[in-house]
């Protein structure tokens, strides 16, 4: 409740971008030694003060971690205990001083400083950003990996042996500057 209530606040302070939830989505995939999966949702808020030509722009990206689907249930179940989801519901990503203007017309990946906030630790991870724009839609790429045990989360195990410590992270959002 306190959360909606902080995004409805946000939005209507900063409601100049929004997400297109059916062509954006942000994946996870874990690898195991017997195999590899990987959990995506299409559910995230983007909180910003960006304008399209913005030179100082922050963002926040926030996922609920309940909205990741593998298409295991087992799986999910499992992750959702790991990540201890039901006290740390929200995965953020947050962007301070952002040239959108500069990352818009590079033609390639930058790598920015973000705060992960996950499983109630922060930490400051460089994170490349590929942002493009066509006609009135931006589209923002980026991958990297975080590491589990840098967010205090135990590996868990299957037949005795644990998935790998790191984790790659795939981003790919699409959205426009509402007026």
């Amino acid at each position: 409740m306190k959360f909606s209530l902080i995004l409805l606040l946000c939005g209507l302070a900063f409601p100049n971008f929004k997400i297109d939830g059916i062509q954006s989505s942000i994946s996870y995939t874990g690898s195991h030694p017997f195999h590899d999966w990987k959990g995506t949702t299409s559910e995230m808020d983007i909180i910003t003060n960006c304008e399209i030509f913005s030179s100082d722009c922050d963002a926040t990206i926030s996922v609920p971690v309940i909205s990741f689907i593998s298409g295991n249930d087992n799986r999910d179940s499992n992750m959702l205990f790991y990540v201890d989801a039901f006290s740390y519901p929200l995965v953020e990503i947050s962007f301070s001083h952002l040239n959108i203007s500069d990352l818009i017309f590079t033609g390639e990946s930058v790598n920015c400083d973000g705060e992960i906030d996950f499983h109630g630790f922060k930490l400051m991870q460089k994170i490349p950003l590929f942002i493009t724009k066509a006609k009135d839609t931006i589209f923002i790429s980026s991958s990297f990996s975080i590491k589990l045990d840098s967010f205090g989360v135990e590996q868990p195990s299957l037949l005795m042996l644990p998935i790998k410590n790191e984790i790659k992270i795939d981003a790919n959002l699409s959205g426009g500057y509402s007026q």
